[in-house]
């Protein structure tokens, strides 16, 4: 079983002449790999489509979610399946609600009284805005313990971290979820083991197959991140 311990060549087509598209590609190739990688996560994809949903700004519900006769458009903006019949409350769509919630957090959005505004959570490049949608998802409580989906991210993330070689490197998923229960009895807290490695794919910090859970370089990036945040 795991074991856990305490945190702490083809030829290139030929490129246009166009200078602006020459410009587009050479701003492309210059971005670092993880920057790129990030602008890749589901979660980045999905902040910049709600940032684009609410525009200059849009109405929402006294609860500050999107009103229910929006919801199919934000489904569509989103790339998701709009519901197949109307429903009363966003909650009936989990994902939209969760990404809404990421967005908030973030501060790519912002709701005041029962209007939602585009917040300054994209002003910077995609991998630092990656990284604060997650530290302000995960530990914006500022709790002792963390528990639930985002405790379990964060547990998982620590195992994976004492890997040999963590980057790259496939751990059975079971074996994984056994260490984390195994740490949730010892601090006796409660850890959503499922909903926490969903939140780290969300992230696009670890890759999942069929039994099988991988770090990614962002997992990586984050593990760094997350050590120097982590009082001495």
């Amino acid at each position: 079983m795991l074991r856990y311990s305490p945190p702490v060549s083809r030829r290139r087509k030929q490129s246009s002449g166009h200078p602006a598209k020459r410009a587009a590609a050479r701003t492309l190739t210059q971005e670092p790999p993880l920057v790129r990688a990030a602008a890749a996560t589901p979660v980045i994809r999905g902040l910049r489509a709600v940032a684009a949903w609410v525009g200059e700004g849009v109405a929402v519900t006294a609860t500050g979610v999107p009103r229910p006769g929006d919801i199919p458009d934000l489904c569509v903006a989103l790339g998701l399946e709009p519901p197949p019949v109307r429903i009363r409350t966003a909650s009936r769509v989990p994902w939209l609600m969760s990404l809404w919630s990421v967005a908030r957090a973030a501060d790519v959005i912002q709701v005041r009284g029962r209007k939602a505004r585009p917040g300054l959570g994209l002003a910077g490049d995609a991998l630092e805005t990656w990284r604060n949608a997650f530290v302000r998802t995960v530990d914006g409580n500022d709790e002792e313990f963390i528990e639930g989906a985002e405790g379990g991210a964060l547990v998982a993330l620590q195992v994976l971290a004492r890997l040999p070689a963590p980057a790259g490197t496939a751990v059975d998923e079971n074996a994984l979820e056994a260490t984390i229960r195994e740490a949730a009895e010892a601090e006796g807290v409660s850890f959503d083991v499922a909903a926490g490695l969903e939140l780290l794919a969300f992230f696009g910090a670890v890759a999942r197959t069929p039994g099988q859970v991988t770090l990614t370089p962002l997992g990586g990036h984050l593990l760094t991140l997350l050590h120097e945040l982590t009082p001495a």
